[in-house]
């Protein structure tokens, strides 16, 4: 984000992406599914280069538009019932929309809703580290893959806001667990009972309900002020974790819902990111895409000319059960999360038999040491691995469904698999090349260092 919050293009108001950033998506989530036809969506200037994918309701329904059109248009024929929209912008550079509409059966354009942005400031008792991802301003940044988490705790936990204007708040609207997909939510601990405090001597108790999604509480008496404080009693306990989890967060009244404005913390996390990725020569990473595959030993041989002052020799081990194939795409993203796909494929030849799996995963990433030439990432979140004993064509998927099929929870299959990850991996540049290094100290990942280029 450059400018504001996503919600500016619903209110028919500019909004840019960061300057350069590739694979920009906007994820469109309605409070209640209704029949789509077709997307609209206005550049502030000029034609996209790239076109523009679509997914309804994750992956379920996929469409784009057409470069030799319009390329600002798409179309569902039959008409679908949307959740979900997400618009991937691909390829295309220094975005800038003045608005998205959604149309109906008769082709009209629905009238959107959106929430009042406000000034507040807020503040945890405790927080889960790293702290840049699990922040309680997570709680307003419309992002099911951000979420606030507590250390250990529970009851007793509390959230403060301290409103820069008086406010009149008579419900709220909650999205209870760790959203991110049913397993991380059957994993980590659901509020349960919490209490309002404020001011004027405000107190209510709270009740909510153990589902996915969000839920309305109206408040049994409003709160009018500019102080309140959320104090945990009691939590649905998690299946692993002691802590607990929420997505996220809005304050509601007769005139609509309240979210606090999450792009000061979104830059500052992005600033913070820009400087260490800068610091080890690999700024142009950040919010690109990287492809490529497994390295052999002698990829990294030969004089490198242009390597950071004071760079390490990227050295590649010989790796003596590499895949027969390998394609992995990995992309780093300013505000701290990341996204990765990958194939390989592996021949088996006492059986003549040819397995592969296919990887998706979703998440944040940590720096650990930046340093010349070269990061150090953990990145963690979700995983979903499929495994076929006949190699497939790969590349059908962009992972916008990945943790939101409760079957894959409750009856799970083993090539089918999803998980909450984390693997350690380094980041290093040479030349025109960079090589990512897996740490192997969870091997959740199918590589040992891949070579690879912006995309």
């Amino acid at each position: 984000m450059e400018n504001g919050l996503p919600f500016l293009v619903l209110d028919g108001k500019e909004w840019k992406a960061e300057p350069g950033a590739e694979f920009v998506k906007l994820h469109f989530y309605a409070d209640e599914a209704f029949s789509l036809s077709k997307v609209s969506i206005q550049t502030c200037s000029g034609n996209f280069k790239d076109r523009i994918a679509a997914y309804v309701n994750f992956d379920e329904v996929y469409g784009s538009t057409d470069i030799e059109k319009s390329n600002s248009e798409v179309t569902f024929d039959p008409i679908v019932q949307a959740r979900s929209v997400t618009l991937n912008f691909q390829r295309n550079q220094d975005i800038c929309l003045k608005s998205v509409k959604f149309y109906d059966e008769a082709k009209k354009a629905y009238r959107t809703y959106t929430p009042e942005i406000i000034n507040a400031k807020v503040t945890a008792s405790e927080t889960a580290s790293p702290e840049a991802s699990y922040s309680v301003m997570n709680l307003f940044d419309s992002k099911y893959e951000n979420a606030y988490a507590s250390i250990k705790g529970g009851q007793g936990v509390s959230f403060t806001f301290d409103f820069e204007d008086e406010q009149d708040i008579n419900k709220l609207k909650i999205w209870n667990g760790y959203q991110r997909s049913d397993v991380h939510c059957i994993k980590n601990g659901r509020l349960k009972e919490f209490t309002l405090t404020g001011d004027n001597g405000y107190s209510e108790k709270v009740t909510i309900e153990d589902t996915m999604g969000s839920q309305e509480v109206v408040l049994p008496k409003a709160f009018e002020g500019k102080k309140l404080t959320l104090t945990v009693d009691s939590l649905y306990p998690g299946l692993t974790e002691k802590g607990f989890v929420l997505s996220e967060l809005r304050f509601g009244n007769s005139s609509g819902w309240l979210a606090v404005d999450t792009l000061p913390k979104s830059k500052d996390t992005a600033s913070k990111n820009f400087e260490a990725f800068t610091k080890a020569s690999l700024r142009r990473v950040l919010n690109r895409g990287l492809t490529g595959m497994e390295a052999a030993p002698a990829a990294t041989e030969g004089e490198v000319t242009d390597a950071p002052a004071g760079a390490e020799v990227v050295e590649v081990e010989e790796n003596l059960e590499a895949p027969t194939s390998s394609d992995w795409t990995i992309r780093l993203r300013s505000d701290g999360t990341f996204f990765l796909e990958g194939s390989t494929a592996r021949t088996n030849y006492d059986v003549g038999e040819e397995s592969s799996n296919r990887f998706y995963g979703m998440g944040n990433y940590e720096v650990k040491e930046a340093g010349a030439g070269k990061i150090d990432l953990r990145i963690f979140g979700f995983l979903r691995k499929q495994t076929f004993t006949n190699f497939l064509d790969y590349g059908g998927g962009d992972c916008n469904g990945c943790g939101r099929d409760c079957n894959l929870v409750k009856n799970p299959d083993p090539n089918n698999t999803e998980k909450i990850f984390q693997e350690f991996v380094t980041l290093q540049i040479k030349g025109k090349k960079f090589y990512l290094t897996n740490a192997k100290k969870t091997q959740n990942l199918d590589f040992s260092t891949l070579e690879l280029s912006l995309e």
